[in-house]
């Protein structure tokens, strides 16, 4: 890898003209093979029509232009919203394609919410990493992106990516959990063989993936890629950059990178107190959370290790791996019944990825102690899935930390205290629980 301590010219337009020199990592030393292979995807530009008013929902009447940018046809226009959630809007797209065509007949439109434009969550890094995981670990099932807007200046009205339809189970995780535990076996190994690839991925700082682009920046085409700004979902991005200093990265050692987020949570309280309140998804109660906020978020900053005080971590400081941040079963798309039953066909929702420690990646997934998020898990079946977890990590791991870091309980638990330090401050709470478990000793 080389370093350039410029950013490329797709993130100052994104983002604006950074008030200090970033790290900037490029990653791919393949990269003017890869071009040339054409295997980047389009960037949409077909702008609002002139004087038209911005929407605060997408114009799905407009896809069918998208698609004929695309690929040459139109669509049928969207009757309903495919799937939703916090931050993406999904719509089907049946593309009006002649019988022997070698089009897809299906694609999905993924449409940014304004909570995902207000934040630090990129669509460009998105697409990007999505990208860049196709190419580097084939054998990943990750979408096709055929092409992408990463603003609101397009006929949809919000920033958008067109990607490739998988048949399976849909992105809700309670399907998946109704599978018999033979078939949910069969997931975890290949869950297991997805973290193994992308533990193979090494970068020498923290931080998102970006398209790097080269020649004339009004044409915006990619000759490879960079390590950008973390991708995260600081809410409020814009107001918060103006305010204080925002810091995103990239980073060079684990702790800068969870110092940075619990600094930002205390900033946003102090600087903008006012907004910091509105961005609570959880209105009752909110002054007590705030008030328990204001008094462990400090306490919990000062239980983040610097690497030399943690000689014990030797991921603490690199070189550190991709990370997808929310590799969950609802964030996964499966083969319902058959022979592969259980089967990852796809995995999706990378908004938030980025690069991380070995152990944050490589270490039990939570989902393996829970089901949907809160609910125990049978402790059988948990113990089911970590012996199939181990048992598929020794056939593929190329590197012996992998299975020294995966069956410690120290890694395990930095992971934990990591998956902490990135919650936003009205979670504050299970910092504090944290800090009651662990206390100090003197």
């Amino acid at each position: 890898m080389t370093a350039s301590l410029t950013p490329p010219p797709a993130l100052s337009i994104l983002y604006g003209d950074l008030d200090r020199t970033r790290l900037s990592v490029c990653l791919d030393a393949q990269c003017r093979r890869w071009t040339t292979l054409g295997n980047f995807p389009h960037l949409v530009d077909v702008p609002s029509r002139k004087g038209r008013k911005p929407v605060s929902i997408p114009d799905i009447t407009q896809f069918s232009v998208i698609t004929r940018s695309l690929f040459g046809v139109g669509c049928k226009a969207p009757t309903d919203v495919y799937s939703c959630s916090a931050y993406n809007e999904l719509f089907l797209l049946r593309l009006e394609v002649p019988e022997r065509s070698l089009l897809p007949r299906k694609v999905l439109a993924r449409v940014a919410r304004d909570l995902k434009t207000r934040s630090d969550i990129s669509l460009e890094s998105e697409v990007a990493t999505m990208v860049y995981v196709r190419h580097h670990c084939p054998a990943i099932p990750v979408p096709t992106v055929y092409g992408y807007c990463p603003t609101r200046d397009n006929l949809i009205g919000q920033p958008f990516s067109i990607v490739s339809f998988t048949e399976g189970l849909d992105m809700d995780g309670v399907p998946w959990e109704d599978l018999p535990l033979q078939s949910k076996l069969v997931g975890v190994r290949d869950f297991a063989n997805i973290v193994s690839q992308l533990s193979q991925l090494h970068f020498k700082a923290i931080g998102s993936i970006y398209f790097k682009f080269g020649g004339d920046p009004q044409k915006q085409t990619p000759v490879g890629f960079t390590l950008g700004p973390v991708s995260w979902c600081k809410q409020e991005s814009a107001a918060r950059t103006e305010a204080f200093e925002h810091d995103r990265g990239p980073w060079k050692t684990t702790a800068q990178w969870l110092r940075a987020s619990v600094d930002d949570e205390i900033q946003f309280m102090e600087k903008l107190p006012g907004l910091a309140r509105e961005t609570s998804t959880r209105k009752q109660g909110c002054e007590r959370r705030w008030k328990v906020a204001q008094r462990v978020l400090p306490q919990f900053r000062d239980r983040i290790p610097d690497a030399r005080d943690d000689p014990f971590d030797q991921c603490a400081s690199g070189p550190f791996v991709l990370g997808h941040m929310d590799l969950n079963p609802w964030n996964m798309i499966f083969c319902p019944k058959g022979p592969n039953a259980g089967k990852i066909v796809s995995v999706i929702d990378w908004e938030m990825a980025l690069t991380v420690p070995l152990w944050a990646l490589i270490c039990y997934p939570r989902w393996f102690d829970c089901a949907n998020a809160f609910e125990p898990r049978k402790p059988s079946e948990t113990q089911h899935f970590k012996d199939t977890y181990i048992r598929e990590l020794q056939k593929h791991a190329q590197e012996s930390i992998i299975l020294r870091v995966v069956q410690n309980a120290q890694y395990e638990a930095r992971r934990r205290f990591s998956e902490i330090a990135i919650l936003p401050w009205e979670l504050a709470e299970i910092m504090e629980r944290w800090l009651e478990q662990n206390p100090r000793h003197a």
